[in-house]
């Protein structure tokens, strides 16, 4: 048996298709969410250049993510300084390519918005704090551009109608 090799790739704010330019660092976890540990080598800040880095693991399962760090870019007003995360099954002497989503913190905040809809309707969350919140929130989305790639931001209503006519129909509602 050999090692496992991951090939990961971090795309430019809010374009799934593109590589950054930029120097991240990357973070693989185990599957108990603590940083991979192995031979004496600690898989945290691990610099990809040109947002590419090449790595060899384990095989085993990881969760990937990817930081550019907590300070300001010059390049980047909007962006966020984490990607999301991406589940790979690295398997011996295989090759697996990862790329992970950057993206900006206008798709965050929109997000994050229907999150504080979903704590009010299981009241965790006070509906008038929900309120200021979605307020704060919407002001500070007014002066971030909205992303040229939409996904979900772009059909969002659509998507929660068949996810809501599907659960009737399979009785498969989780929430």
């Amino acid at each position: 048996m050999g090692m496992a090799k991951l090939n990961i790739w971090v795309s430019r704010t809010d374009d799934p298709c593109s590589v950054d330019d930029e120097t991240w660092y990357i973070i693989i976890y185990d599957c108990d969410g603590e940083v991979l540990e192995w031979c004496d080598k600690r898989y945290v800040v691990l610099p990809a250049r040109c947002g590419h880095l090449e790595v060899e693991v384990p095989p085993g399962c990881y969760c990937i993510r990817a930081v550019w760090g907590y300070g300001m870019r010059a390049d980047e007003l909007w962006g966020n300084h984490f990607t999301e995360a991406t589940i790979v099954q690295a398997r011996c002497e295989e090759t697996v390519c990862v790329k992970l989503f950057n993206p900006g913190a206008h798709r965050c905040g929109y997000i994050y918005k229907l999150a504080i809809a979903d704590m009010v309707a299981r009241n965790v969350l006070e509906p008038d704090l929900a309120k200021r919140l979605h307020e704060a929130i919407d002001e500070v989305l007014e002066q971030i551009p909205i992303p040229m790639k939409k996904f979900e931001m772009g059909h969002e209503d659509e998507i929660a109608k068949l996810v809501e006519e599907h659960e009737g129909r399979e009785g498969t509602k989780k929430r």
